[in-house]
């Protein structure tokens, strides 16, 4: 019975884990990816965002996890420089 539970504690505890660590944003617009900003907030971590500059023009800030700011650089096309 206790190896059951500690079993069963084990695996939830891993599924939180790994929910918490990677966070589920909105995507952005497609576009042109034309400013990327990464700042800290001391309780909160590091935030990344990528402004992206649609075909009519308009500019859309929005934030994205650690992965979509490492793959998307100044000039990538937006979404597809998300998938590797």
């Amino acid at each position: 019975m206790c190896k059951s539970l500690a079993a069963a504690a084990a695996t939830v505890g891993a599924v939180v884990a790994l929910t918490a660590c990677s966070p589920d944003y909105t995507p952005g617009p497609a576009g042109t990816v034309s400013d990327r900003n990464a700042a800290y907030f001391k309780s909160g971590g590091w935030h990344y965002r990528l402004t992206v500059t649609t075909n009519d023009g308009r500019r859309h800030d929005f934030r994205v996890t650690r992965d979509d700011y490492k793959h998307c650089f100044h000039g990538s096309a937006y979404p597809a420089c998300t998938h590797r």
